[in-house]
């Protein structure tokens, strides 16, 4: 869960709106425009020009990494996408889609349509194949490919991961470039020519890690 921890981690320290686009160095805003083209479906990415955003931004402190968040609609559901250099988390405000108020047999379907709506067709061609569980609840995790590693991925549609968390549908897709062995530094995004002082590391985010090993 450290991705989702850096998050409300960034949350308690705020965002800052963005007026304009000052505040993103010009190759993070090509990242980030670039991975809303690859994840997406046609319109419903938040760098569409019809669609009103409200765009906010996190820079990395000794706690938390860069963020990106987007807050927007899409048909009838309520987006705030988080985006990381190495992910873009999706959340479903409980408000437009509450999945568990929904009676346990609709609950697949619906998840499924929602992420059929927000996708690039190029991830749910023929359908989305999540590995659900017998019961979606609280907490609940599932994935379409759960026994890839993210740091394997030879393209960001082999695993699209999901869940439901405080209530809320969340979807978490990775930008996994094929020519590149892991994932990018996460604390040196949207300051060009600056870093924070942090070793950048890996955590699957819906598992909490176990206790670290000793080095000899």
């Amino acid at each position: 869960m450290k991705w989702l921890d850096d998050i409300e981690t960034a949350q308690s320290e705020g965002f800052d709106d963005l007026d304009g686009r000052v505040d993103v160095p010009g190759q993070a805003l090509a990242e980030s425009r670039h991975w809303a083209r690859t994840l997406f479906a046609q319109g419903k990415s938040p760098y569409d020009a019809a669609r009103p955003v409200r765009r906010l931004v996190h820079h990395a402190t000794k706690a938390a990494p860069d963020f990106l968040r987007h807050e927007y609609d899409v048909d009838d559901l309520h987006l705030s996408i988080v985006e990381g250099r190495s992910f873009v988390l999706v959340i479903v405000s409980r408000g437009s889609l509450d999945v568990l108020a929904l009676p346990e047999n609709e609950r697949v379907g619906a998840i499924t349509r929602v992420a059929a709506t927000l996708f690039h067709p190029v991830c749910v061609s023929g359908g989305i194949c999540f590995r659900f569980p017998e019961r979606i609840e609280e907490g609940t995790f599932f994935s379409t490919n759960p026994d890839l590693d993210p740091r394997l991925l030879g393209a960001w549609q082999d695993r699209l991961d999901a869940g439901i968390r405080g209530g809320e549908l969340v979807f978490l897709a990775y930008k996994r470039l094929p020519w590149m062995a892991g994932f990018a530094d996460p604390f040196a995004w949207l300051r060009e020519g600056e870093r924070i002082d942090r070793k950048p590391r890996f955590r699957f985010p819906f598992r909490r890690s176990g206790p670290k090993r000793k080095h000899r």
